[in-house]
């Protein structure tokens, strides 16, 4: 699969002997990861996407385990440990007017009311009260909260982001 593919969980260390491993889920809620078909992995030194032809999942203390097929022990599911979990971003629903899928802000460019370029989001932050977008910048990184005042406009398909944030703010 190409790089079409959203990121929408990892997979965590080995749980027993018989393959089972933690499958930490990045989709809110959580359980939204259960109803996307089909899962692609690609391991940590990959850049490429392998299709999961079959799998058992179960819930584990609000998370949960996850068998691949051909994984059956333990040593076998270390080795998959910190693999990517991704589908086709295309299975994704459509989001509602003034929402957005953490991966279309990712890579868009920031600017401000005053048309000054602060740099391009290279993450998001979650922190519970809202959700914060990391601008990568030349020096120390900017966060900003992706919430009102501070967010002003945000155009996916011109990849830009408008955010209320005086440049003396930076200093």
């Amino acid at each position: 699969m190409s790089q079409d593919n959203v990121i929408v969980g990892r997979l965590g260390r080995a749980f027993g002997v018989k393959g089972w491993q933690h499958l930490q889920s990045f989709t809110s809620p959580s359980e939204n990861l259960l109803s996307y078909q089909p899962w692609f992995l690609r391991g940590q030194n990959s850049d490429r996407w392998q299709a999961i032809e079959d799998y058992e999942i179960q819930n584990h203390n609000d998370s949960y385990l996850v068998r691949l097929a051909g994984v059956d022990q333990r040593e076998a599911a270390q080795q998959c440990s910190g693999s990517l979990l991704g589908v086709p971003a295309a299975i994704l629903a459509d989001t509602a007017e003034d929402e957005f899928y953490w991966h279309q802000l990712i890579g868009c460019a920031v600017v401000n009311e005053q048309g000054q370029r602060l740099g391009q989001v290279s993450g998001l932050l979650e922190t519970g009260a809202h959700d914060v977008l990391q601008i990568a910048q030349s020096g120390q990184p900017l966060l900003v909260p992706f919430t009102d005042p501070y967010i002003i406009d945000v155009n996916v398909s011109e990849q830009r982001i408008v955010v209320m944030w005086p440049s003396e703010w930076n200093d």
